[in-house]
């Protein structure tokens, strides 16, 4: 199997192929037999590139060894963020299998596998275990490549009297929240919308791939820039309180500021470093945090008091000057 971004060269207006070429070279010190790179803008690579249908760069995929010689291996399309713990856990989700059983025994084992998991409950006396196992298996394989997915076994030791009507539990590890359903668990729909919700980050990464649900909901949006996973991770532990608290009026997000550099002095910050702005995508105002406090959920939720308190002005974007937009 091979992981592969094709790479076209790198577009210095286009700082996502540098970024994750960093990271790729990360990743390939893991797994160097398994894990590589193709520039597809080289004329040896461009007929192979043309061949496997890819277009736009940068470009990861998984392939699987069950290809013909006239017909190219399948592949699972990676669609998550472009650092190495995310790739490596797609690479470790997509070799299990997309169903797995879990017991009393091995729960708490599949449960530290992955951050986003789902444990489906049909009892043999429920009539109805047999369909609801067939649609919950075609959405595990849907989304394999994004969440884990298993089937808890009524084995001895599992409360009979509670697992006599179907359920669908989820775990949210990062976010600490555990859902379950079940009503609808026979309809597509009803599922789709559960993995929907219950996968979403309460602090998620902001990027061009989705960024548009966030401006189109109609709430303000809470910008945190960070220049590594580090700075990230130590952010969404701090905050996490936060976006629970105020999770109906406001998104937080955290950006890369090394895939996204302009997206910092947009928001009223210095180039290359990290912050905190708010955004009204309503109205445009911007509000970057300018105090010297560090950023722990306290200082942060009282900038946001003054913010709504009209305490902070907005940001007032520097006006250009007639040789700048000549």
């Amino acid at each position: 199997m091979s992981l592969s971004p094709r790479a076209s060269q790198t577009d210095p207006s286009s700082p996502q192929t540098p970024a994750l070429e960093l990271e790729w070279t990360a990743l390939q010190s893991k797994d160097p037999s398994h894990i590589t790179s193709i520039d597809c803008s080289l004329s040896d690579f461009a007929k192979l590139c043309s061949s496997l249908d890819v277009h736009s760069f940068p470009t990861i995929r998984l392939y699987h060894p069950d290809g013909s010689n006239n017909k190219p291996n399948r592949f699972t399309r990676y669609r998550g963020p472009r650092r190495t713990t995310p790739i490596l856990s797609f690479l470790r989700r997509t070799l299990r299998p997309p169903l797995q059983t879990v017991t009393p025994f091995n729960t708490t084992s599949f449960l530290s596998s992955d951050s986003i998991l789902f444990i489906a409950h049909f009892p043999p006396t429920n009539p109805s275990s047999k369909t609801l196992l067939q649609k919950y298996s075609n959405l595990a394989k849907k989304y394999r490549d994004r969440y884990s997915f298993a089937i808890h076994s009524n084995v001895q030791g599992v409360g009979v009297g509670e697992e006599e009507k179907a359920k669908v539990e989820c775990f949210n590890i990062p976010d600490e929240l555990q859902r379950s359903i079940t009503e609808g668990l026979d309809s597509e729909k009803v599922l789709e919308e559960f993995v929907r919700v219950c996968g979403g980050s309460l602090i998620p990464e902001l990027t061009r791939r989705n960024e548009i649900g966030f401006y189109q909901s109609g709430k303000s949006l809470v910008h945190y820039f960070v220049r590594n996973d580090k700075e990230r991770t130590e952010y969404v532990q701090e905050i996490l309180p936060l976006a629970k608290k105020y999770g109906e009026y406001l998104h937080f997000t955290t950006t890369d500021i090394n895939e996204y550099p302009d997206a910092v002095e947009m928001m009223g910050l210095k180039r290359g470093l990290r912050g905190l702005s708010v955004q009204t995508p309503s109205t445009g105002d911007v509000y970057p945090y300018t105090g010297k406090e560090e950023l722990t959920a306290h200082v942060v939720e009282m900038f946001l008091s003054d913010i709504i308190q009209g305490k902070v002005k907005p940001w007032q974007r520097p006006r250009r000057t007639e040789h700048e937009e000549l």
